[in-house]
């Protein structure tokens, strides 16, 4: 059976990095530290305040960023790629990243003993058999519904659901207010 956590946004810890502020929404196993580097996957929002920053190096994990905002700019090794907000880009975590543009984004750094994906949701339903997933609401109130639980989800607001049998999950969402985009992080076992 699935277990269905909501965090409100006044739960999530905000940290400083070179570039911005960056907050975790989630990491996995609980108990873990970004700081350590003991976690299997973490999931996080962050602001790029600067119009060039590098990334902090991640030796041992992969990355996937989404921009939420305005475009940005990765430099890797002399190779430029540009990110619209809304796509997604995977690179790894010892990549040396130089970050051009102002922006706010969502990452997902795992080990490779896990695969993940960050998308946007503009639909009212989304069917979903990964173990981890991650809601992450960046508009108005919405009301989200998994299985007959009904959750109240505000503005930054995430519905976390740890779903290790794999069960076929459909989650309903009803919204009001802002129509901005949902976003769903992904993450299972293996590739």
């Amino acid at each position: 059976m699935a277990k269905i956590c909501l965090k409100r946004a006044s739960e999530f810890k905000t940290t400083r990095w070179s570039g911005g502020q960056t907050t975790e929404l989630y990491i996995y196993p609980a108990g873990s530290l970004y700081e350590n580097r003991d976690f299997g996957f973490r999931l996080s929002f962050a602001t790029v305040e600067v119009d060039k920053s590098k990334f902090t190096s991640l030796s041992g994990y992969k990355r996937i960023i989404m921009p939420l905002t305005n475009p940005i700019e990765l430099v890797n090794n002399s190779k430029t790629t540009r990110l619209i907000p809304g796509r997604s880009f995977n690179f790894a975590g010892s990549d040396l990243i130089e970050s051009r543009g102002v922006s706010k984004d969502v990452n997902l750094m795992h080990t490779s003993d896990f695969a993940g994906q960050i998308s946007t949701i503009d639909d009212n339903k989304l069917n979903s058999s990964w173990e981890h997933l991650c809601l992450y609401n960046l508009g108005g109130k919405r009301i989200v519904t998994i299985k007959d639980q009904k959750l109240t989800v505000g503005l930054g607001d995430c519905v976390i659901i740890n779903n290790i049998n794999r069960e076929n999950l459909e989650i309903k969402i009803e919204i009001s207010g802002n129509k901005k985009k949902l976003i769903l992080f992904e993450v299972k076992k293996g590739d």
